[in-house]
Formats: C-alpha cells, structure tokens, sequence
C-alpha cells in the first residue's frame, strides 16, 4: 500500500497530445476546483444538518468564503483560455506548426466527450433507476445535455448533473477559440495586441453590466463569461513573449500572492468597478503563481499537480459524490459551529471524492489523454475480430 501511495502521482500524471508539460497549469487547476469542493459540501450541510444553519452564511466568515467556491469555476475558464491560445499563439507569434481545424475539433472530442458521456449517462440511470426519478421527465434533458445544449434550450442547469453548465460554457469556448486566436494574435506588435485583448476584455465587462449579461440566461452561455477565457489570451500572450527565454523567480510576487490569492473572494460581486478588478485579480494571482519562489514550489509539487490533472474527473463526479456522503453523514455532528461541522464533513468527503476521482481517472479519463487512442482501440477490435474468425 506504501510503495502505491509513493508512486501515485507518477501514476496520475497527465499525458499531454503535445508533449509540454506545465506544472503550474496543473497547480492552478488544483487551486481551481478545491474552493469548488468545499462550496458544495458547505451547501449541503446547511441544507441537511439537523443543526440551524439558515442565513449563516451572512454571519460566519468561513460560510461566506465557502459561499465562494464558484471563482474556481472562473479561473477554469481563464486556464482554459490560456491552454487553447498556446498552441495557435505560438503558430502566429513564434512560427510553430500550424494547427489543422480538423485535427484540433478532433481531440477535443476524444480528449473529452468518452469520460463525459459515460459519466452523465450514469448518473441519468442512478437517477432514474435508484431516485424514482421520471424518465420521460428526465431523459429530455440528459440528450440536451449530452449535446451541451442544455442551458441554451433550458436556460437551467441540468438535473442530471448541474455542475455540466460550465462544461457547455467551455465547448462553446472551443469552437470559438480558434477564430479568436487568429483575430487577435495576427496583430505582430505585442503592445497593440495586448492593449486590443485588454480593450475587448473592458469592452465585454462594461457590456456585461449595461445589458446585465451576468445574469440568467446569460451567465449559463459564452456571452456572460468571455471576458474570462479572454484574459487566458493575454496570459498566454505573456507566456509566450515575455517567458519564452524562461521564467524569473521573485519572493517579491509571494508578498504579492499573500493579497491576491484571498482578495478574488472578497471582491467579486456585481457592483461594477469590482466587476471590472475581478477578472484582473485572476491575472495577477496566475502570474504570481507562476513567478513566486515559494507559492511556484507548492504549487508545482507533484502532488498538488497530480490531483490538479485530474480535475475533470473530479468536477464531474464530486456532486454526486457530495450528494451520496451526506445521506450516511447528515446526522453526525461536531458541536454546535458551523465551522467544525463543515470541516468534520469536509475531512470525510474529500478523501472519498479523490479517491473515487483516482479510479475513475485511471480507469477512463487518462487512456482518453492518448490522441492515439481510437487507431489503438480499432487495432486491438481487429484483433480480437480476426482470433474470432472461423478457420
């Protein structure tokens, strides 16, 4: 069991279609869905302790950061901005091979759609087969969001799994992500690129209040969170110009990760000139991670980088996980603060959804990290096929 636990992150190491690991991209998507964990089990303490925790979110500082956790979402839109821009960045800033439109659209779906669907098919059937759930009710909705059209045709989140609505945020981003790269990092003169990324990120934000497209239906579509896959652009754009000889270690940027790292909590909100910090915010605690001395080594560690790998895995699985740990625990309590009853379910849940996330991405997300993996598969079909054959 040792000697399992002490080459586990070996184990859980991403496999990369262009062979370029970054640790810290790895340690940011860590950052990202840990707060996200840790909101849901804060709700559903609330919403099924025997103890009265109504409206302590306003009363208790640990609640309200909790009530946060949905930022990480955010930085998963901005990594993810940051990710896509690198490859078609690099063709137009560093003459790196083009990217074919084919083969890009390609491993998205065999990157993503295989884990994606056999998931949410399960949880439909758990739905439908264990909570008596409909099926002419449900299964509606499950081929929307099987599709990534349940929020367009819904304008809700779907019940099969709600945290998808982000994931069909994200496809959008995909299709569009390409188009974007070639409008903006065309343009050779990299302050007037950057001064355009920064001016089309305003743009949006101003746009988003003035017509209020931060809220439902349109913070469920690309319209109301473009500004933050945007910012991974000039993330990206200083990845690749300004960090292309290698990246200086300042602890200058730890003092300044000590403000930026809890500040996007306390800020974001929709009054409109936090609304315009906040995606900035984001930028500068990216670069601080990737630029700190201390926060870089921690962030970095192959720990902390391998449960970051394998984050969407756990995104899709971590609600229902969540859901099934506090029917057994709902009535085991630690006193009467809402602070240790959450750290109490917290230290009983996290263990359960990484280790169910290490199975899981083990078993179907990391074979699907090999781009090869439908040549592979059709091989061995044709194999197995021609053992079958009579002689």
């Amino acid at each position: 069991m040792f000697r399992f636990l002490l080459f586990l992150p070996d184990r859980l190491s991403r496999v990369t279609s262009g062979g370029r690991f970054i640790g810290e991209i790895d340690g940011l998507r860590f950052l990202a869905i840990f707060p996200v964990l840790i909101q849901h089990m804060s709700e559903r303490v609330q919403a099924y302790s025997p103890l009265d925790f109504h409206g302590v979110n306003e009363s208790n500082m640990v609640a309200y950061t909790a009530s946060r956790g949905f930022i990480g979402v955010y930085l998963f839109f901005m990594i993810s901005g940051f990710v896509l821009a690198l490859p078609f960045g690099a063709h137009y800033l560093q003459e790196a091979k083009k990217i074919p439109l084919k083969s890009y659209f390609w491993r998205r779906v065999t990157r993503l759609e295989p884990p994606y669907i056999f998931l949410m098919t399960l949880f439909f059937l758990i739905l439908v087969l264990f909570r008596n759930v409909p099926f002419p009710e449900l299964f509606p909705r499950y081929l929307a969001s099987i599709f990534y059209l349940h929020n367009i045709i819904y304008r809700d989140f779907t019940p099969v799994n709600p945290v998808a609505w982000s994931l069909e945020i994200e496809v959008q981003f995909y299709i569009l992500a390409p188009f974007l790269a070639s409008l903006f990092f065309r343009t050779k003169n990299t302050w007037l690129r950057r001064l355009i990324l920064t001016g089309s990120i305003l743009i949006l934000l101003v746009l988003q209040q003035q017509f209020i497209w931060y809220l439902l239906p349109y913070r469920l579509t690309i319209v109301g969170n473009l500004h933050l896959f945007l910012a991974g652009f000039l993330l990206a754009d200083v990845y690749l110009t300004d960090w292309k000889k290698g990246i200086t270690h300042s602890r200058i940027w730890d003092l300044v990760m000590l403000v930026a790292l809890p500040l996007p909590f306390f800020v974001w909100s929709h009054d409109f000139f936090n609304w315009l910090v906040f995606p900035f915010l984001l930028v500068l605690l990216i670069i601080g991670i990737f630029r700190g001395v201390y926060f870089n080594r921690f962030f970095t560690n192959k720990w902390i980088t391998s449960i970051g790998g394998m984050c969407y895995t756990i995104y899709l699985i971590h609600l229902p996980v969540a859901e099934f740990v506090i029917r057994i625990t709902r009535n085991w309590t630690a006193g009467e603060s809402f602070t240790l009853n959450l750290l109490f379910q917290l230290a009983i849940y996290l263990p359960i959804v990484f280790g169910a996330s290490v199975v899981v991405f083990l078993l179907l997300e990391k074979p699907c990290m090999d781009k090869m993996w439908p040549q592979k598969l059709r091989g061995n079909v044709r194999k197995i096929l021609y053992k079958l054959k009579p002689v």
